[in-house]
């Protein structure tokens, strides 16, 4: 990014170039040369575009013309998500803030920030495991869950992170977990291939889940690798969030490559600090506190076509806050992890007690406050991707939680197909089964309480 210049989302009207380089993201092409074409012909000195970033559709008004049902969605998203339903398309631009400033800037078409995101890891102030993997299933009760064979046959689940080592996961787990390698997707900037990424925080995540659903198909997308050219942080943007949910939006709903019966989406991930949001409150171009931001259109049409959106609720909890939060404890969950339309998690250790970086609600101001929703394990010894001084250390932060609750999701979904009970239902489900703890419930602690997938079974009708 040049210095002093700021990266931004900007909307554009629909043109044959822009959407031949949507057409080149879809097909796991580079857009560079179509956005070349494209710059050479919108030249300005008010903005750089950014030719790896490609265009992302925007199918404004999607979410009024949409009838929800997962009955006929092939059908549907190929009628409704085709790329020349769309008149509106984003691309990546870097603008100085005078420009910006500009009452006429980008033909007063909107523009929004487009910030770094990073995992949401978070090491306890003793690094010091307070149970391990077996006490976690014990607590979850996952042996009523497999005498009833819920074990995610049939489930895919999207680790969105830093990318899955297989083979470290098949050394802990005893077996080779499924990986979809043609529906995973590895950004152009990134050199391994999924299934043999580093290990790291995407395999921990990965852990997680397998560690409750066994048999889960995994779909590997490692975005928060995928920073823009000359960034060289273990983190991403949002764009490069909405380019990996366009993605699976094209696999799961239009094409139907993804095969399985449901998808989870486990997003571990959020922005660390209201500073990484140049723009004032209230001002239309945030991130944070903006719920007509376009990602939100991405999630929701992922959820309307029967998706389940598993979201971390952050490691800036009153009572010890991770670094990157800065000693800023309120407010603190933001973006798509305060979204209605995801399930946003908190985090407990193995003896039900919260562990004390986990964030606590309400949200940030402008965005539903109701957060988080539910509680799920942290802080245990299992995946072991990280070595320390004193051994391996414990799989923490509400990132880990976050990955047990879509294990969680990913078990009933084996049979309770999102036809039967969707996105919404489920997330009800689970609140309302959830083990009540922290006072009224709900509560800014743990939500409706801590995550019980048997209870939640039986509610459904799937486990007697």
């Amino acid at each position: 990014m040049p210095p002093g210049y700021v990266r931004v989302l900007m909307q554009r009207n629909q043109n044959g170039m822009l959407l031949r380089a949507a057409n080149d993201l879809l097909e796991g092409g580079s857009p560079v040369g179509t956005m070349g074409e494209y710059i050479q012909r919108n030249a300005t000195p008010d903005f750089l575009i950014d030719d790896e970033f490609g265009a992302l559709p925007l199918w404004d008004g999607a979410d009024q013309r949409l009838a929800v049902s997962t009955r006929d969605r092939g059908e549907k998203a190929s009628a409704l998500l085709a790329l020349d339903k769309s008149n509106k398309f984003l691309i990546r631009a870097y603008v100085s803030p005078e420009s910006l400033a500009k009452p006429d800037f980008n033909d007063g078409e909107p523009v929004w920030l487009d910030p770094d995101v990073r995992g949401q890891l978070a090491l306890p102030p003793a690094n010091k495991a307070t149970g391990d993997i077996e006490m976690v299933r014990q607590d979850l009760n996952t042996a009523v869950l497999q005498d009833n064979s819920l074990y995610g046959a049939g489930v895919a689940v999207a680790i969105v992170d830093t990318g899955i080592c297989r083979p470290h996961l098949a050394k802990r787990l005893g077996f080779n977990p499924d990986l979809d390698v043609g529906n995973s997707w590895t950004p152009p900037t990134v050199a391994t291939t999924p299934g043999h990424h580093r290990i790291g925080h995407g395999t921990m995540c990965a852990y997680g889940v397998l560690a409750v659903a066994p048999n889960v198909t995994l779909l590997d997308y490692p975005l928060l690798l995928g920073r823009p050219a000359g960034e060289h942080t273990v983190s991403a943007t949002i764009g490069e969030m909405m380019s990996g949910y366009l993605k699976l939006i094209w696999r799961w709903a239009v094409i139907g490559t993804i095969p399985q019966t449901a998808l989870v989406v486990n997003n571990s991930w959020g922005i660390f600090h209201p500073s990484l949001d140049d723009f004032p409150p209230g001002d239309p171009r945030r991130y944070i506190d903006n719920p007509n931001h376009p990602f939100r259109l991405y999630i929701w049409l992922l959820t309307a076509f029967g998706a389940d959106v598993v979201f971390a609720a952050g490691n800036c909890g009153g009572g010890c806050p991770a670094a990157v939060c800065l000693q800023r404890t309120t407010g603190m969950i933001m973006g798509a992890n305060a979204y209605d339309e995801v399930l946003t998690l908190a985090g407990c250790d193995i003896h039900d007690a919260r562990v004390c970086y986990s964030t606590q609600g309400p949200s940030i101001a402008g965005m539903p406050q109701k957060k988080p929703d539910i509680t799920a394990y942290t802080e245990f010894l299992g995946s072991k991707v990280l070595r320390g001084p004193r051994g391996f250390e414990p799989d923490t932060g509400t990132s880990t939680s976050c990955a047990v609750a879509s294990g969680c999701i990913a078990a009933l979904r084996t049979v309770q197909s999102p036809t039967a009970t969707d996105p919404a239902a489920m997330i009800a489900a689970l609140k309302a089964t959830a083990l009540p703890l922290g006072g009224a419930v709900p509560n800014y602690d743990y939500g409706f309480g801590i995550i019980r997938p048997v209870a939640a079974g039986r509610s459904l009708g799937i486990i007697p």
